[in-house]
């Protein structure tokens, strides 16, 4: 509904008297929220009508220059991420996978095969009418990152075979109502999903005692005093050594837990201090306050929030002070208390093999990962029971999935293997296992596949370039460019879902080589171009990082054997 630029045509600030209108409805609206924590009584409130791009008109009312919430056709007032950031229980959720959310990006709407269920059988899908408002978030984070409408009512997605609109999009990350004011954007806050233990799941036929976790039983049995006896007896020494050993075992996971919190600290800062330069060096405007960097530079490549706190350093100077002495920059003091960094080391051995985690900002404040491959949302077709017998001889099990496209071709080579057409009519004749599923009649070759796919169920799978079964080889090989200098070429990397613009990235951080793509004459496929004799790294790169198995990649043998000849 946003992604594109919508046009503003008026902007008013709400009397006292309209928002406490607004207030109203949204009490009716959500009536399980208090609606003073999302619109205060001091806020400023201001009504913006726009018309979207598809010409639709809309309003908006923002909060203190935040748009919060967004009227529909009808008058339903639906809340942007910011509320729903801030109140997260004021919709109901579904839940898909982070490679999905490209999908959503580029103006899909949320499909079913997507969606992660939320029970088994009937409840599979919640209790929800059509047109229920939900929120939507990631498997490895709970914070919304789209609101829409359900397009079917939550006994209908049930029924309608796992294929369809799940969830039309209204509003989603990165859109131009997100984007609306510059000055307060927000990140998309990192909650993690609280992973299920043991305890979720208690024996069956246990007590309602026995159901409780131990956390409960031994909050409630700390509660209860512990009596005082003046008469000790050797069972009382026992239990007073067993208390005391209690003590020292809780001490020690304390002690031992805290140093792992300090050691993730510490390499947290440390990789996102070498990112921050790595990424970030040849553009610094030196001289820089060591604040300004650490604040504009370092924040924003770590992967998680920093607590100077809980490392060693406890302050930014303390750990600047040991990376001057490391070697990586210089830091003047301008005055008393100022410190500016004057040069930094952009040589330095640490810092050049330093390659940096494939993340960018997802809007979460913390860095989300970025995709190596691409994703996509594909249809498939599942053998059943009724065609096993006929794809068991092209080697297909029972169950396995089928891409639309590859059902006709394979259904052609079966027919072609086996001389199935007749030459004069230039029909299809059965054979035996073809007899069991259309009867002993001849048909088109379309036809035949028609009464195939009709017979198997239809089913969406989400693909990426991790499957390597039917692909080309990726091949590796040397060439020389004017001046007599070697270069690095790579074919069929796009075979595999690789994209590119991440794995030249990489390249020109790892290698520190220039990478470009060269196209081919009177071909559709690209090469990739690395200066250099580049082979080892990259059969590296593509086997550690990309998982590409090593059976998948031809011309290893042309690498440097690094050895340096005597003169």
């Amino acid at each position: 509904m946003f992604l594109k630029a919508y046009r503003l045509k008026s902007s008013a600030a709400l009397k006292g008297s309209e928002a406490k209108k607004l207030r109203a409805r949204l009490e009716l609206a959500f009536p399980h929220i208090s609606v003073e924590n999302l619109v205060p009584a001091k806020s400023n409130v201001t009504q913006l009508k726009i018309l979207t791009h598809g010409g639709v008109p809309s309003i908006v009312y923002c909060v203190d220059k935040q748009p919060k919430f967004f009227e529909l056709d009808g008058g339903q007032l639906v809340p942007t991420l910011y509320t729903l950031w801030s109140t997260p229980e004021i919709v109901p959720y579904f839940t898909t996978h982070e490679g999905v959310l490209p999908k959503l990006t580029n103006g899909a709407d949320l499909m079913l095969p997507g969606v992660v269920p939320l029970g088994v059988g009937l409840s599979m899908y919640g209790h929800f009418k059509k047109g229920q408002l939900v929120g939507i978030n990631l498997t490895n984070n709970s914070s919304a990152v789209a609101v829409g409408q359900l397009a079917r009512s939550s006994d209908e997605l049930y029924m309608c075979g796992g294929h369809g609109v799940a969830v039309k999009i209204l509003h989603l990350f990165g859109d131009k109502l997100w984007a609306h004011e510059p000055s307060l954007l927000q990140q998309i806050p990192m909650v993690k999903t609280k992973p299920l233990t043991t305890d979720d799941f208690p024996a069956l036929g246990a007590s309602d005692h026995q159901r409780k976790t131990p956390k409960a039983e031994q909050s409630q049995q700390t509660d209860v005093p512990h009596p005082v006896t003046e008469d000790v007896d050797t069972n009382g020494v026992e239990s007073s050594t067993a208390a005391l050993s209690l003590e020292e075992e809780e001490d020690t996971e304390v002690e031992a837990s805290g140093t792992t919190d300090e050691s993730t600290q510490e390499t947290l800062l440390k990789n996102a201090f070498l990112a921050a330069l790595k990424n970030n060096g040849k553009k610094l405007q030196l001289p820089l306050l060591t604040s300004n960097f650490y604040r504009l530079y370092v924040v924003t490549e770590a992967a998680e929030q920093i607590d100077l706190k809980k490392t060693r350093y406890k302050k930014l100077s303390n750990f600047l002070a040991e990376m001057v002495d490391q070697g990586f920059l210089v830091v003047r003091e301008e005055t008393k208390g100022v410190d500016k960094i004057i040069s930094v080391d952009l040589e330095h051995p640490e810092l050049v093999n330093f390659i940096t985690d494939v993340k960018k900002s997802d809007g979460s404040g913390a860095a989300a990962e970025t995709p190596l491959f691409h994703s996509e949302l594909k249809e498939m077709y599942i053998v059943s029971d009724v065609t096993a017998a006929f794809f068991t001889k092209l080697n297909y099990k029972r169950g396995e999935g089928i891409p639309v496209g590859q059902v006709k071709k394979i259904v052609r080579e079966y027919v072609s293997k086996h001389g199935l057409v007749n030459p004069q009519t230039k029909l299809v004749r059965p054979d035996d296992v073809l007899l069991e599923l259309f009867g002993n009649r001849e048909c088109s070759l379309s036809e035949l596949t028609s009464m195939i796919t009709s017979k198997m169920q239809h089913s969406y799978q989400m693909c990426s370039g991790k499957d390597t079964s039917g692909k080309p080889q990726i091949q590796m090989s040397l060439a020389t460019r004017s001046g007599n200098k070697k270069v690095t070429l790579v074919s069929n990397i796009e075979a595999y879902g690789i994209i590119m613009a991440e794995l030249i990235k990489l390249c020109k951080q790892g290698a520190a080589a220039s990478t470009t793509i060269v196209k081919l004459p009177h071909q559709k496929h690209e090469q990739l171009q690395v200066q250099g004799n580049q082979i080892r790294f990259i059969y590296t790169l593509l086997t550690e990082t990309y998982k590409v198995p090593p059976k998948c990649i031809l011309g290893l043998e042309l690498a440097k054997d690094g050895k340096k000849k005597k003169k």
